[in-house]
């Protein structure tokens, strides 16, 4: 189980150090606030490449869309994609 904690931007400049080192050896993740607003999010480097990794494969799907439909303006392909997401989110749900 992911480990998820809030933490004030102070708090966060003083222990720093810590900060990294639990999001690194325990998977910590950190929403810093300033002011009680959610301010950034710190998480571990391999995590960042997963999200990152997920993200780029999100859209080579959408290239691969558009490369079958190319009369088709981006726009309408986004919207279509985002409908049939939302569907299935919604059945998974």
């Amino acid at each position: 189980m992911q480990l998820q904690k809030t933490i004030s931007a102070v708090e966060a400049r003083v222990h720093f150090g810590e900060v990294m080192k639990r999001s690194f050896k325990d998977k910590v993740r950190y929403t810093v606030e300033k002011s009680g607003i959610p301010m950034v999010v710190i998480i571990n480097a391999d995590e960042y490449a997963h999200l990152v990794e997920e993200r780029e494969e999100r859209f080579k799907i959408l290239d691969r869309i558009r490369d079958k439909a190319p009369l088709l303006s981006s726009s309408v392909v986004d919207k279509d994609v985002n409908k049939a997401v939302h569907s299935v989110r919604r059945k998974h749900a």
